[in-house]
């Protein structure tokens, strides 16, 4: 197994982890529960959508691993305003789950090592993209966000 195909295995399994730290843990946050869940439901609920939204617009380049299997560099819909719509869709469902939860570990599992993981990831598939899109993927770089909106 190549160490792409490792980053990638890696990245699914720090996501289950995270979720089955969040949905098994008994330390949990000092929070009304009656805010909590809703407000994590709601979160799980908006990551979801975003994940789907982008996927969909990724189509056939969703089933790729980490290097990019599309010929078309996709910029519409989510991935106007960040290259990794997917991943933090994905990060956001997982934070969601792990607050709604009121899981203090299935936060920590989120943050320090789901999140870290798919950080490292999208940065492996962004040289795969400067590679194969070249300039036109270097003038995309430079009008969107990384991952999080508008922090990188």
């Amino acid at each position: 197994m190549n160490r792409e195909n490792l980053v990638a295995l890696l990245h699914a399994l720090s996501g289950v982890a995270a979720m089955v730290v969040s949905l098994f843990t008994k330390t949990e946050l000092l929070i009304s529960v009656g805010f909590v869940k809703p407000a994590g439901l709601l979160i799980f609920s908006l990551g979801m959508l975003l994940f789907t939204f982008a996927a969909a617009c990724l189509g056939k380049g969703f089933l790729g691993n980490v290097q990019p299997v599309s010929d078309k560099l996709v910029t519409s819909g989510p991935y106007r305003l960040v290259r990794h719509p997917v991943y933090l869709g994905m990060a956001i469902s997982v934070f969601g789950l792990a607050l709604g939860m009121r899981s203090v570990w299935g936060l920590v599992a989120t943050l320090l090592w789901f999140v870290p993981v798919g950080i490292y990831r999208a940065r492996l598939e962004e040289r795969g993209m400067a590679h194969k899109f070249g300039a036109a993927w270097e003038e995309y770089v430079r009008r969107t966000y990384f991952m999080f909106p508008p922090i990188c």
